[in-house]
């Protein structure tokens, strides 16, 4: 019986290690079911473009990714999404929002938006030089925010696109 446990123990501790690589252009996994989900804390999917995170967005129950990806969430299990294109514009807000979801560029930087009117240094404080800080054309940062992006080299980026 111990050994039955300490084998359950195992392969739950090395779920919360592996990640399940799928490209959104052709997501080969999802005819498994639940079996990428049991083994595979991270869901990580390559190759997204802007028609599948609105399809994403409105839960689409027609797309199987769409829906195998929220499927996902009842396994608690973390998605990432690494965008094929790099017009920050482009990006719903929603996915902010609404979704938890970890947004990447092409070289494996992390998009962050904040909803706030002023952005603090208590907000900006984790970030570092590997994240790229998503501003709204009427945000506002503080000096010490802005001191400390400057110091930790995270790259900021205007968007056109205001406030939701």
């Amino acid at each position: 019986m111990d050994e039955l446990v300490e084998r359950i123990i195992s392969i739950i501790n090395q779920r919360e290690q592996n990640t399940l690589f799928l490209s959104c252009h052709t997501p080969s996994h999802i005819n498994q079911g639940i079996r990428g989900f049991l083994y595979n804390k991270h869901i990580h999917l390559t190759e997204v473009d802007i028609l599948f995170l609105e399809r994403f967005i409105k839960k689409d129950d027609q797309d199987p990714l769409v829906k195998w990806l929220y499927q996902s969430y009842d396994y608690d299990c973390c998605l990432t999404f690494e965008l094929a294109f790099s017009n920050t514009d482009l990006i719903p807000n929603e996915l902010f929002n609404e979704c938890s979801v970890k947004l990447l560029n092409n070289q494996g930087k992390q998009y962050f938006r904040f909803s706030n009117k002023v952005i603090t240094y208590q907000q900006i404080a984790m970030l570092t030089q590997e994240d790229i800080l998503l501003l709204a054309s009427k945000q506002l940062v503080t000096d010490l925010a802005r001191e400390r992006l400057r110091e930790k080299k995270v790259i900021v980026v205007e968007r056109s696109s205001t406030l939701c």
